[in-house]
């Protein structure tokens, strides 16, 4: 087996000098990396990674923490699986892996992120929500392990660092877009009135409809499952006249187009839409969605940069990291000015 000194003895350095390398230490200067490197692909030296994490204290892993699966449609959210790959691809150029709790409810995060800490099997959490009462926040927070959320902040804001869009202003944004193009009755439509996300585009949605003098509307809810909801939902749209929906999501707006297809309610000719996060999804049929691109590579890589810093560095402050937004303008909106 090819040791640290058949290393050293090969790029002509000390043993010391090769331990440095393989912590990436600044002291050393890149051209003696580049040897030593070079000497450790030749002999095809491959790292003791317990005998690292017991000199270094590190796992070199980070967990992710899902938001509790509680229906089918967040499994079919492609948010989950774009974040997680840029995750993973920041992890991987700075030398870590992945790790993934998931469960049904709060509670069972909450042990899955505990038995991982404890087992040292991961240095830190991304966790991708935002709860005001998360049992897995607390545990992190009491037991100072290091920790970002990708989400709206929540409570515990001065212990906690938010990797965040701004979804007040993006939501306001919306409003301000769909009455240029003419739109006065606007509705605000989400399949889930508990979360933080929709909190906050809620507010947007009645900042925005308030600064233009017009009439905000309770949000309508829209559950594909329940019958007397549906009804409710499309009798508001039919009785206010609306002509434009402020959408939580994609996944929901395709839902809701499909909807409203059996009413004879087509988009954008009869009534618009403006979404949110710019998934695959929003190109795959026509109407083509007009929809916020929330840079979810860049959410991603955010979080684990600000992670690493954390556990490398114990860094204790935190802070609220906005990332910027991009309306893309597409086929779901139709201008009434035009005639």
């Amino acid at each position: 087996m090819v040791t640290i000194k058949d290393v050293a003895k090969e790029a002509g350095v000390n043993p010391s000098t090769v331990s440095r390398v393989l912590k990436n230490n600044s002291s050393i200067s890149q051209k003696t990396k580049d040897r030593v490197k070079q000497a450790m692909a030749d002999l095809g030296y491959v790292p003791n990674l317990a005998a690292q994490m017991l000199a270094s204290g590190l796992t070199d892993c980070v967990g992710v923490v899902l938001p509790p699966l509680t229906s089918p449609d967040r499994l079919n959210e492609p948010f989950f699986m774009e974040i997680l790959t840029a995750i993973n691809d920041e992890a991987s150029r700075n030398k870590f892996t992945v790790s993934i709790a998931t469960s049904d409810t709060l509670n069972d995060l909450k042990n899955q992120v505990e038995l991982m800490y404890r087992q040292r099997r991961v240095d830190g959490f991304i966790v991708l929500y935002s709860e005001r009462k998360d049992p897995v926040r607390q545990y992190l927070i009491k037991n100072k392990i290091p920790f970002v959320v990708i989400g709206a902040p929540v409570g515990y804001e001065n212990e906690t660092t938010y990797i965040d869009n701004d979804n007040q202003l993006m939501a306001k944004t919306a409003v301000d877009y769909l009455n240029q193009k003419g739109h006065e009755r606007i509705l605000f439509v989400t399949n889930d009135q508990k979360s933080d996300i929709y909190t906050e585009r809620f507010k947007g949605y009645q900042k925005g409809m308030q600064a233009l003098g017009l009439t905000s509307y309770d949000s309508a809810l829209f559950d594909s499952k329940q019958a007397a909801i549906l009804e409710a939902f499309i009798e508001k749209i039919q009785r206010e006249k609306i002509t434009a929906l402020l959408i939580i999501g994609d996944v929901v707006s395709l839902r809701i187009i499909q909807f409203l297809s059996y009413y004879n309610i087509t988009v954008p000719d009869d009534i618009s839409i403006v979404s949110f996060n710019n998934s695959s999804y929003a190109t795959i049929l026509h109407p083509y969605l007009t929809t916020f691109d929330i840079n979810v590579n860049r959410l991603g890589r955010t979080s684990l940069s600000y992670l690493l810093e954390k556990i490398r560095e114990d860094q204790s402050g935190n802070q609220r990291v906005l990332v910027p937004f991009t309306l893309k303008e597409r086929e779901s909106v139709r201008n009434l000015k035009k005639g």
